[in-house]
């Protein structure tokens, strides 16, 4: 290979092209998903060899998720198909280089800006395209959602505008906050209307808005926990008005619950009031509490290993275990803690605990505010008892691993 500035240039131009497109690709569909990821991931690995940049992986972060890895490659032995975990499993390794290869050129390019527009512009657009939904009952598409009380969006006849929106709110808010605190707004019309200091807290409101209308509890409930602890750690001033704006976040997620049958329905009769009666009664008669319930039956059969990975659903078909068996436990403790049993679970933890810790460490000494935006959201993530996507599932695994290689601090 001819080994020349403008071969490292171009693999570096393809993989800010993937990187910039991502909001787009994840509506895609997992095949997309996939493809791009692992082009992304070769794009990286040739641009580290080019550069003789070695060292780039001689760091703990790179070490614990290849621990990881070879903990879920050890699950595989232990499994009870072999054939249905070695894919889900082998296959792990394109989200480790994922997340090392968005915190390298995220954190070392200088087409850093031009990605941030990028997906700020893209999550605006979907903003606007749930909110027209929201209003005339289909989107900008014509796409209707089948289910009363949630939204599609882009995403058709698939419920998860949720998951993405939650996984990319604080990051364009740390955008439009840098964005506006640098003064660029001064030139823009939208500036007429709205005070350069009140930008950001116009756009935090209107997207807290926007989430509640997609209708999605978990991923609402999510957003409000990330939004609220970003408001209080990423600057310490302004705190009437961080306050003000979560009281009227509520006030109008109160508007519109009682406002309208079917969100009613939704957020008070099925959550909010049951949650209030009797948390612990509600969700073990909730769907979700019929799988953690057989989740917990799928654990005390195979205590030590698990049943292996996306073997959960073959194992619950088989006699002997509660109604309502699902494809997964809706839920990653109980996913990992069922498919991983607890050698993998308390890897698992101890993954975590280990990635959080430096991760808080290097935020409390550097404030990098798009560092803080990815540790919420993979800490988001994993709050026990909340209902959740499957975590090795394309979709949800690239929107997570997307925030975890923020959360890894800048490696120079």
């Amino acid at each position: 290979m001819d080994i020349s500035k403008k071969n490292i240039n171009n693999f570096n131009l393809l993989a800010i092209s993937i990187i910039s497109f991502l909001p787009i690709i994840f509506i895609l569909g997992s095949g997309v998903i996939n493809l791009f990821i692992i082009l992304l991931d070769i794009f990286f690995i040739i641009e580290i060899f080019l550069k003789k940049k070695f060292k780039y992986f001689n760091n703990k972060f790179f070490y614990s998720l290849i621990l990881f890895w070879i903990i879920l490659l050890i699950n595989l032995v232990f499994s009870i198909s072999f054939q249905d975990t070695l894919g889900r499993s082998l296959g792990f390794i394109r989200f480790v280089f994922f997340a090392l290869a968005i915190n390298y050129y995220f954190y070392n390019n200088k087409y850093i800006n031009f990605i941030l527009k990028f997906w700020t512009i893209t999550f605006l657009l979907i903003s606007i395209d749930l909110v027209f939904e929201y209003i005339f009952g289909f989107n900008t598409l014509g796409f209707e959602s089948y289910m009363p009380g949630r939204l599609s969006g882009f995403f058709n006849q698939e419920l998860k505008i949720g998951h993405l929106y939650s996984a990319l709110i604080l990051i364009c808010l740390s955008f439009i906050y840098l964005f506006s605190k640098e003064n660029k707004i001064n030139n823009y019309i939208f500036s007429i209307f709205i005070n350069r200091r009140n930008f950001f807290y116009f756009f935090l409101i209107l997207f807290l808005f926007v989430s509640i209308i997609i209708g999605e509890r978990s991923n609402f409930i999510k957003i409000l926990f990330m939004s609220v602890f970003f408001l209080f750690l990423f600057e310490n001033k302004n705190y009437y008005k961080k306050i003000l704006s979560i009281f009227l976040s509520l006030f109008i997620l109160m508007i519109i619950v009682f406002n309208n049958d079917d969100y009613k329905y939704r957020f008070w009769t099925m959550f909010l009031k049951p949650v209030i009666n009797n948390p612990v009664e509600m969700i073990a008669n909730s769907n979700y509490g019929s799988h953690y319930k057989v989740a917990i039956e799928v654990y005390n059969n195979h205590k030590l290993t698990g049943v292996g990975l996306k073997n959960y659903r073959k194992e619950v078909s088989k006699d002997g275990y509660s109604e309502n068996p699902s494809t997964h436990p809706h839920q990653v403790h109980f996913e990992i803690l069922s498919e991983t049993g607890l050698i993998g679970y308390f890897s698992f933890l101890l993954f975590f605990v280990f990635n959080f810790f430096y991760a808080i460490k290097y935020y409390v000494k550097n404030k990098n505010i798009f560092q803080l935006s990815g540790t919420l959201f993979v800490f988001v993530s994993l709050i026990p008892f909340i209902p959740s996507g499957s975590f090795f599932t394309t979709y949800g695994a690239a929107l997570f691993w997307l925030n975890f290689g923020l959360m890894l601090p800048k490696k120079n």
